[in-house]
């Protein structure tokens, strides 16, 4: 059993608070959030005690990893604090705000002999792992095309968010997520990408409403696109509750198309040719990202439903790096 501190009670925490609960192999014993209340509504549900500060955490011999559920802008001096202590690190996306930091974490956390890794949407999503294995067997073909948009309303829960110095707008915020699903399922380096910006209905956001990126791989592609520029419904400024729209499909070489869907009430991956279908169901993951994340630590290979640091620092790059259309900047 691994022993956990977590850094950060915000939205995120929100999210991630089932999974942590469902593990086997970690146990939450620490929390500190800057606002001590949040950390005091997580400390009952975790039946972990409140730190007084982040030093404390990385101070107590007693933990072994931390969740750094922190705004990107503040994680590389914790990433560092925490690797010099020794304690093993899971994060979220993005990792960090430039690839200058990215670099950096990279770095301390070689330098210190520690295991870090990075969640995305994908992390715990049963279905991609079924597409991935399904595209790996080569059944239907070699992917040639991920096709994804996404339509929902900018975030209204914090004042970073929109801030291109200090995350980057909707594709750094969002979008990202889908990057790197696009580079897990191709399986093929990056050969070229292209960034779409545009401001259409909120000119007073320091970011881009829209975002589209156009990523070129060795016999494949990823059309990714992102738009906060419709209005679309807020159900709460505290958190992540917006109305989200989503378009997703893929489509192989051999001319299959793959897309997500529901069955009988069962989550599905159907593959659709000539009017043909094929439906694979999609199994439930045999354990937690926190349980192979804890298994990793104890020299199990890295687990494929999280990001290693060095894809996540590709991510970064090709959102920061990504020549952008002259006619559209």
């Amino acid at each position: 059993m691994k022993t956990m501190a977590i850094l950060g009670c915000g939205d995120f925490l929100r999210w991630q608070a089932e999974s942590i609960q469902r593990s086997k192999q970690v146990k939450v014993t620490h929390l500190f959030d800057p606002d001590r209340s949040r950390a005091q509504g997580y400390a009952g549900i975790f039946d972990a005690k409140v730190a007084e500060s982040a030093a404390a955490v990385f101070d107590d011999p007693q933990v072994d990893m931390v969740a750094l559920f922190v705004p990107p802008w503040v994680r590389r001096d914790l990433f560092a604090q925490a690797a010099q202590t020794g304690k093993h690190i899971i994060t979220t996306k993005p990792l960090g705000t430039n690839s200058d930091d990215c670099q950096a974490m990279m770095a301390v956390t070689q330098s210190h002999g520690i295991k870090a890794a990075v969640i995305y949407s994908r992390t715990d999503d049963a279905f991609v792992q079924t597409a991935k294995q399904l595209l790996d067997d080569g059944q239907f073909g070699r992917l040639a095309l991920y096709r994804q948009d996404w339509l929902h309303a900018y975030p209204q829960w914090n004042s970073w968010a929109t801030d291109p110095d200090r995350n980057g707008g909707p594709f750094m915020d969002a979008m990202i997520h889908n990057l790197n699903a696009a580079c897990y399922l191709m399986d093929r380096p990056v050969e070229q990408a292209t960034l779409f910006s545009e401001k259409l209905s909120h000119p007073d956001l320091k970011c881009p409403d829209t975002q589209a990126m156009m990523v070129n791989f060795q016999g494949g592609i990823a059309h990714l696109f992102i738009t906060w520029a419709a209005d679309l419904a807020t159900y709460g400024t505290q958190g992540n509750d917006r109305e989200h729209i989503d378009l997703f499909y893929m489509v192989t070489d051999q001319g299959w198309r793959l897309t997500r869907e529901s069955r009988d009430s069962k989550a599905c991956l159907v593959a659709s040719r000539e009017g043909m279908e094929q439906v694979v169901p999609v199994m439930p993951l045999p354990q937690s990202s926190y349980d192979a994340f804890a298994a990793h630590i104890d020299g199990d290979a890295f687990p494929s439903v999280l990001a290693n640091l060095s894809d996540a620092s590709r991510d970064i790059a090709l959102v920061r790096s990504t020549p952008m259309c002259a006619t559209c900047a």
